[in-house]
């Protein structure tokens, strides 16, 4: 805990006070000491994760020359090759809401990484303000549906900041890494903070299966400016006892399917994920994903 409070304290000052509101600064820094005290329970994850990625990039350069790869969701990159990224792109250009100090001087030493901080909805300065001006639950979940109805447009690729990054003629691949189940984790954890008793968590359903399927629509647009798009994301949770037997089962994604929504794609790959085991978040309990990789 001791080197936790030091993480928060040396990336407090950098950090847009929204994210800390929201609770985002934390939590980052609390999955950094998870990776490493689940470090060996994580490994066959990982290595999914990077294989499938290496498979299905494209790795042929454009009439340029010269190529980059965007990956949203890159955190701290444990689920990624970088020599390899870096061997075959010009530019690796890292996507996330904010990047810990740690993280930015242990990958200052690959020459190819770029770091852009930005919310890839576009959506969590928004929210935080319409939380702010509205602190009766019944009038902020009424404004959440306004807002979801005038967002539901054709438009929402030309509003959000990603088109700027990846419009480039050398960016030839975009990889969402492990985020589209945990875009709505950071919405649920503040609503809860902010409303407390009077919140509850199903009656937001409708704003979280928003922000699902505004990821995989922005994704799929860009597919289809020719770009070589790969997603990975877990769609399922399995909470299993201290004998391995499965107790409780959830959709990540509020019952969204993935394939049905995305319709033919050109490779797919299913794993599991030893997200939690006995210990971690409880002695009574483990906790895996099933995940899902796709490129589309």
């Amino acid at each position: 805990m001791l080197f936790e409070a030091l993480e928060y304290f040396h990336n407090s000052s950098r950090c847009p006070q929204y994210l800390k509101d929201y609770g985002h600064l934390g939590e980052i820094i609390a999955i950094k000491a998870r990776a490493k005290r689940c470090y060996s329970s994580w490994q066959s994850h990982l290595e999914n994760s990077r294989l499938f990625i290496k498979q299905n990039l494209d790795l042929n350069p454009n009439i340029y020359g010269s190529s980059s790869v965007v990956i949203f969701g890159a955190g701290m990159c444990n689920d990624l090759d970088l020599h390899f990224l870096g061997d075959n792109f010009d530019k690796i250009i890292l996507v996330d809401l904010f990047f810990l100090k740690s993280t930015r001087e242990q990958l200052s030493k690959y020459p190819h990484i770029f770091f852009c901080e930005l919310d890839v909805t576009n959506t969590m300065e928004k929210i935080y303000q319409l939380v702010n001006v509205n602190k009766d639950i019944g009038q902020f979940k009424t404004s959440l549906e306004n807002f979801c109805q005038k967002n539901k447009t054709a438009n929402v690729f030309n509003e959000n900041p990603v088109k700027n990054l990846i419009a480039n003629e050398d960016t030839s691949n975009i990889i969402s890494l492990n985020l589209l189940s945990q875009i709505p984790l950071v919405f649920d954890s503040y609503f809860k903070k902010v409303f407390k008793r009077a919140y509850k968590s199903e009656d937001f359903d409708f704003f979280f299966k928003f922000l699902i399927k505004e990821h995989l629509q922005v994704l799929l647009t860009i597919e289809k400016m020719n770009k070589n798009v790969v997603l990975i994301s877990d769609t399922h949770k399995f909470v299993s006892d201290k004998m391995g037997k499965e107790k409780g089962k959830e959709s990540s994604l509020y019952n969204i399917n993935l394939l049905q929504h995305l319709g033919k794609v050109k490779n797919k790959a299913k794993w599991y994920w030893d997200l939690a085991p006995h210990g971690e978040l409880s002695q009574d309990y483990a906790m895996k994903l099933l995940v899902n990789a796709i490129k589309l």
